[in-house]
């Protein structure tokens, strides 16, 4: 996705918080043209060791050069929005 308007939760299999994380995001960009795409750390080694014992994290990337702006959980909804505007 390069679409400006997009979200990665990084996350893993069998995990609550992730699951709670991506609800709450979920509910935040509810009728938005944000995007939200779910990855799983386990999936590659250099998110494993990235984000192993920080999931779920949500990633704004900012443009097509994969810049991005992250949230460690937990992030309250007024976090979620901040990084969405800023």
């Amino acid at each position: 996705m390069t679409n400006s308007r997009h979200l990665v939760l990084y996350s893993r299999q069998d995990c609550h918080l992730c699951d709670q994380a991506q609800a709450l995001i979920e509910q935040v960009i509810a009728g938005s043209d944000w995007q939200l795409e779910k990855v799983d750390i386990d999936s590659d080694p250099q998110l494993t060791e990235l984000y192993r014992f920080t999931i779920p994290v949500l990633a704004r990337i900012h443009n097509a050069s994969a810049e991005a702006t992250t949230l460690n959980w937990p992030f309250p909804p007024g976090r979620i929005k901040d990084l969405l505007t800023d």
